[in-house]
């Protein structure tokens, strides 16, 4: 799966909160993002680089070399939106980072989760990306900082019994870890990761809610399914088309509206072993389908919903997709 490159535009708006209270202003921490105060307010979305020098731009107008322990102790798990909500109403511990590293990459694209059991001990493991630059060692601590809130959400306590092992040496404020971090920290470890006696790996969430852990959990499925779709040119010429039944689209018409070239765009079907008319013949053959079966239109008034002048030119189409008339596929429904 590719991940993809933008991030929910909330965290530079937590971050730009956090600062006011000290006279830093949104412009200074947007400065060298492109973004303006205006468009972060109509966007959703931010990108990767954009989120890197943002944060990078607010630990050097702080001075303050832990601005990741600082921004990751702002970092409730309903900041990270369905994935936070499903997490913190998980049935058991396990659940809840379960749902971290099925879902992650809707919300922080550039870490990776990995639980797993080794002998007395239950293990998250974490791999950040690459492309953090500067910036690498704030997300690391904002990130353990989260986890960090999540499994004491769930305990109803601190973790004291568990460790945290860093894949890197010690910063020269290694002693501010103590006042966020609420067991040992242990640097220059071989991976980056919270071990926790196995026994709480099942410990139940007394605060879950079941409908609420569902209602998340669809919402978590159904981004996840969107960032799925927006990474393949199928679904997107699928989608165009279904959105746009009675218009007379054509491959070039369609190309011009996804920005692209008419030659890139058969390109890019041929390599899912596919063709624009292909997906248009499936498009109208569910579509017409789906219409005979649950209205009572009339077959020449679908066939004006489907863009056709010609009734017989819609029978006719519709005869190649199935093998029989609209009105024998609809008597036999």
């Amino acid at each position: 799966m590719s991940l993809p490159k933008t991030l929910p535009v909330n965290y530079i708006q937590m971050a730009i909160r956090a600062l006011a209270n000290e006279d830093i202003s949104a412009a200074d921490i947007l400065r060298g993002t492109g973004l303006s105060v205006e468009q972060l307010q109509e966007s959703d979305t931010v990108s990767l680089d954009q989120f890197v020098t943002a944060i990078l731009n607010t630990r050097k107008i702080t001075k303050n070399p832990a601005i990741g322990l600082l921004l990751g102790s702002l970092l409730h798990p309903s900041t990270h939106g369905s994935v936070g909500w499903a997490a913190i109403n998980s049935p058991t511990l396990a659940d809840a980072i379960n749902i971290f590293q099925r879902y992650s990459h809707i919300r922080t694209p550039f870490v990776l989760y990995k639980p797993m059991s080794f002998g007395d001990q239950y293990i998250i493991r974490l791999t950040l990306t690459k492309n953090l630059k500067g910036a690498h060692m704030i997300f690391v601590e904002a990130m353990l900082m989260l986890l960090q809130h999540v499994i004491e959400f769930i305990l109803g306590r601190a973790m004291s019994e568990g460790e945290l092992y860093i894949n890197s040496s010690a910063p020269n404020y290694a002693k501010s870890y103590a006042k966020f971090f609420h067991c040992p920290v242990y640097f220059d470890a071989h991976y980056l990761e919270i071990r926790l006696p196995i026994a709480l790996k099942d410990t139940i969430n007394p605060s879950a809610d079941k409908q609420m852990f569902e209602l998340a959990l669809e919402q978590c499925q159904e981004s996840a399914h969107q960032l799925q779709r927006n990474t393949n040119i199928y679904t997107d010429v699928y989608d165009y088309i279904s959105n746009h039944l009675g218009h007379t689209l054509t491959l070039k018409y369609v190309a011009q509206a996804m920005n692209i070239s008419s030659r890139t765009l058969i390109r890019q079907l041929k390599k899912q072993n596919t063709s624009f008319q292909t997906i248009k013949d499936e498009v109208y053959a569910f579509q017409s389908a789906n219409y005979l079966r649950r209205s009572s239109v009339s077959i020449n008034a679908l066939s004006v919903i489907f863009g056709y002048q010609d009734p017989a030119n819609f029978r006719r189409s519709f005869k190649r997709w199935f093998g029989i008339s609209p009105r024998q596929y609809r008597d036999a429904q």
